[in-house]
């Protein structure tokens, strides 16, 4: 899929920049097929030429963004788990305290996350969002697999319990993702009176044991 042009000058680059972020905004709070590149022109400050010049169309908007997250995600995620000399249960609870944290310092980025998840073809629209799992060109084809593989390997090692794919890679996902998706945004008014880090720790803390409480063997 286009993923759109990469501009050359800094100027160019920091309207680009200013797409993605306004795109990671608005696709997290009312899904991908639900903005228009109207919308996602005039929260970045730019007219439709201009925004269709980085990007010619939504899908090529949509796949960027998925790229751009992705490759914070693997930022994140490979100096823990590709340094490691096995898979282990200690190994996994940090990288997804890594990760966890990560986004719940960008909820945004998880409710998109979230969004892209349950997105699929409607049968009146020409866009839709995808990737190809074996898609290994692309940052978000890359993401899902790496974590996959690494369960795979330390099921068989004994490292993690053992489930059928893809419930391991699910259960990890639903535990990294939902609660930063949700912080301050679905419970607003269920939320304690707290500062975020408070929150993000007592979180971590939580995330540990349901890492732990899924893949000990």
């Amino acid at each position: 899929m286009p993923r759109g042009t990469r501009p050359r000058t800094r100027r160019g680059r920091a309207s680009r920049e200013r797409v993605l972020d306004a795109a990671i905004d608005l696709f997290a709070a009312h899904g991908f097929a639900a903005v228009t590149m109207r919308e996602l022109g005039a929260a970045a400050g730019l007219d439709n030429s201009s925004l269709y010049r980085h990007f010619p169309s939504k899908t090529a908007l949509a796949n960027a963004v998925l790229d751009h997250v992705s490759e914070e995600l693997l930022g994140v995620l490979r100096p823990k788990i590709e340094v490691a000399a096995a898979p282990s249960l200690s190994v996994l609870v940090e990288a997804a305290t890594a990760v966890g944290a990560h986004l719940f310092d960008r909820p945004a980025v998880a409710r998109l996350l979230m969004h892209w998840l349950m997105s699929a073809r409607q049968a009146n629209e020409n866009f839709v969002v995808s990737v190809r799992a074996d898609d290994a060109r692309r940052p978000a084809g890359r993401l899902a697999p790496l974590v996959s593989e690494w369960l795979a390997r330390g099921a068989r090692s004994g490292a993690f319990r053992r489930h059928e794919d893809p419930e391991a890679l699910i259960l990890l996902m639903g535990a990294v993702l939902l609660r930063p998706a949700t912080f301050g945004h679905l419970l607003r008014s269920r939320e304690p009176k707290r500062r975020r880090a408070r929150a993000r720790e007592a979180w971590e803390r939580e995330l540990s044991a349901a890492v732990r409480g899924a893949f000990a063997p």
